[in-house]
């Protein structure tokens, strides 16, 4: 393996390293995130039904979005873990090593995906003509799972290198394909064909198939990050290894899409305009949340190999500044949305009970994204510091304590506001929670990289 920016991430200022790692990883992330919000847009333009049935599948693709983000966790962790303690052509073997195991993942789930796909959503509410619609989208989209996890995986070897830059400029790229193509297919212009919701789920995959392409040549020929021949090694040690990060650390993540689930079956009992008005919100949401997303994917390459070089204090300040950051980034974001809530509304739908729908969501539950944030950051530490359970522990107290029993009483008593409302409270006090018990905890999670020769299950200790 290339020899990584050992010597940045371990002895540069905290700030100016950290603000340099974030900044590109910001617009990666949104082009990213682009990708459902301008499907979400575009099909928004087709009429209500076929908005309602995109915003049903939204919880889906995050629930598998997410189980590539933890591979690319564990992925990340390691190899920046490993880069800390000096050892590069073991970081090697752990890049290519990953990108097997997230194939090998991706592939059955996909098709699991494409045979559950009726019952799943008559679960969540669906009824058969949107179970009719959510199909066209979800077949091609399982379909073309198995694209999403290289870039999202090979990224994560760059990010724990301290390369930030290259993995943005493949996912704008991205996200730049999708947003054009998205309107030549979905309305056929031009020699397309008009192909409606199915169209935005072909522009999706044709971008994902440009991006794994495009991070391969990367990581193989361009920077010599891995070897070919490593992907035909013996894989078991460096799989047992990553997935023993990559397990909680999906867990967590998978937590928050399940549990949007939950919230949008809540929804569908309230009409399908709470449905359509929680979908957008959540997509919204996504982008609110960017910057501290960007902060959190920097912040774990920093953690990981200072980590792994035993530099506890730079551990402990680059979360004082990190956690400050977050509360005043997301209040300024929640004024924004609050002056803008009727703007945002109006650019989505033309329906009043939708609108209004909308902007209850971003009245109440921005006033929380900063809290949100301390959650994110905080597990993102735990993470790199070989502690991924503890992180999940958070986010079940967050989640399944606060979020679903607030959530649902808070919509027993006032609709769908009380929904959001209920998802507001939960966040402040899990936010609160989380930092209290971080500060508790982190003198006590210190340790020597040498620590880090031992076993998963002695590690984990």
């Amino acid at each position: 393996m290339a020899r990584a920016r050992k010597k940045d991430l371990l002895n540069d200022p905290i700030i100016p390293i950290l603000t340099k790692m974030t900044l590109p990883t910001v617009f990666g992330i949104v082009a990213i995130l682009m990708f459902n919000l301008v499907d979400t847009y575009f099909i928004s333009l087709i009429g209500p039904d076929e908005l309602a049935a995109v915003s049903f599948t939204f919880p889906v693709s995050a629930v598998l979005m997410n189980i590539s983000m933890g591979i690319g966790i564990g992925t990340s962790i390691h190899i920046a873990s490993r880069i800390g303690g000096g050892d590069h052509e073991q970081a090697g073997k752990t890049a290519a090593h990953a990108l097997t195991l997230a194939i090998t993942i991706a592939i059955p789930t996909g098709i699991v995906g494409i045979l559950t796909i009726d019952p799943l959503f008559r679960l969540m509410g669906a009824s058969a003509d949107t179970i009719d619609l959510i199909r066209e989208y979800m077949e091609l989209w399982y379909g073309g799972f198995f694209l999403v996890v290289l870039p999202m995986v090979g990224n994560s070897v760059l990010r724990a290198t301290g390369d930030t830059h290259t993995p943005s400029i493949v996912m704008a790229i991205a996200g730049l394909v999708n947003g054009i193509m998205d309107p030549l297919l979905i309305f056929g212009i031009g020699p397309f064909p008009e192909l409606g919701i199915r169209g935005a789920a072909i522009a999706t995959v044709m971008s994902w198939a440009l991006s794994a392409l495009a991070i391969l040549v990367i990581l193989i020929h361009k920077r010599r990050l891995m070897r070919i021949a490593d992907i035909f090694g013996k894989r078991r040690t460096t799989w047992a290894a990553i997935l023993h990060l990559a397990i909680p650390a999906s867990a967590t993540n998978l937590m928050m899409p399940i549990t949007a689930m939950v919230l949008t079956a809540m929804a569908a009992t309230l009409g399908h305009h709470a449905v359509a008005g929680f979908g957008v919100g959540t997509r919204i949401e996504a982008i609110s949340l960017v910057i501290i997303i960007a902060l959190s994917s920097a912040l774990a390459p920093f953690v990981g190999q200072n980590y792994g070089a035993g530099n506890s204090m730079r551990i402990r300040e680059s979360l004082r500044y990190t956690l400050s950051f977050a509360l005043g980034c997301e209040l300024l974001i929640a004024a924004v949305l609050y002056l803008n809530g009727d703007f945002v509304a109006d650019l989505f739908t033309e329906q009043e009970q939708t609108k209004e729908a909308i902007r209850w969501y971003l009245l109440l539950v921005p006033l929380s994204y900063g809290c949100q944030g301390l959650v994110m950051l905080s597990c993102s530490t735990l993470n790199a510091m070989h502690r991924p359970l503890y992180g999940t522990l958070i986010s079940v107290f967050r989640l399944f304590v606060l979020t679903i029993p607030l959530a649902w009483l808070g919509s027993h008593w006032f609709q769908a506001a009380g929904l959001y409302g209920g998802v507001a409270v939960a966040n402040v006090i899990a936010g609160v929670s989380a930092v209290l018990w971080l500060i508790y905890r982190l003198p006590q999670l210190s340790v020597n990289h040498e620590m880090l020769a031992q076993s998963p299950n002695q590690l984990s200790k």
